[in-house]
């Protein structure tokens, strides 16, 4: 029996699950996530790729709702 978290679907929101034995981003995220509770903050990561708008943003999910209070309060 798998031990995973089920992924709920959304009407609006596209969820694609990819699990790896290993990813690079996760690897960076730890390594930036020790710095980040050094200085008491949360650990959010945004991905670019050169010659492309805009970037993506890499959270925990468990820090999901921290990040959305923060926008929402700036």
């Amino acid at each position: 029996m798998s031990k995973e978290k089920k992924i709920e679907k959304h009407p609006k929101i596209k969820l694609q699950r990819i699990e790896k034995n290993k990813h690079s981003v996760i690897s960076l995220w730890d390594k930036t996530n020790e710095m980040a509770k050094a200085e008491n903050k949360t650990t959010v990561l945004a991905l670019c790729q050169k010659h492309r708008k805009g970037f993506w943003i890499v959270c925990h999910e468990d820090d999901l709702q921290d990040i959305i209070n923060v926008k929402n309060n700036n």
